[in-house]
């Protein structure tokens, strides 16, 4: 059945790393919100919150893109501590006839975020992030 897969996790946890070994392992098209901050020629990570909508519709479009091509994985990474950040996917899943699986990746090796958020803003993060259980 197609999937789609949503990574979620704390800033530093390994959602990125994770995404990108799936993708290459499975052949799977990868999206990240943080992907409209980075630079696609060096790599390099400039983050504006101004353009952070922008950066959640482009992630949403691109995805639904790939959704309807109808290849078997498609993958999404994103911190998504906040559910509503979930729903446009879950939305589009059923509507391209997708199965929806989430992982949830945890920072158990001690990881550090590349994007400079701050330990007080993480645990701000961790305090919002729920875990639904079915």
């Amino acid at each position: 059945m197609k999937t789609l897969l949503l990574i979620r996790g704390l800033p530093g946890s390994g959602k990125s790393t994770l995404a990108d070994l799936l993708s290459k392992k499975c052949g799977a098209a990868c999206f990240s919100i943080d992907a409209f901050f980075t630079d696609p020629i060096n790599g390099t990570y400039h983050f504006d919150y101004k353009n952070n909508h922008l950066a959640y519709k482009a992630c949403e479009a691109n995805t639904l893109a790939e959704l309807k091509n109808g290849n078997d994985l498609v993958i999404v990474e994103h911190t998504f501590t906040l559910e509503w950040e979930m729903e446009p996917y879950f939305r589009m899943a059923q509507e391209c006839g997708y199965r929806i699986s989430v992982i949830t990746v945890e920072n158990r090796h001690g990881g550090k975020n590349i994007h400079q958020i701050s330990t007080e803003q993480v645990e701000k993060m961790a305090a919002k992030y729920k875990v639904i259980l079915c």
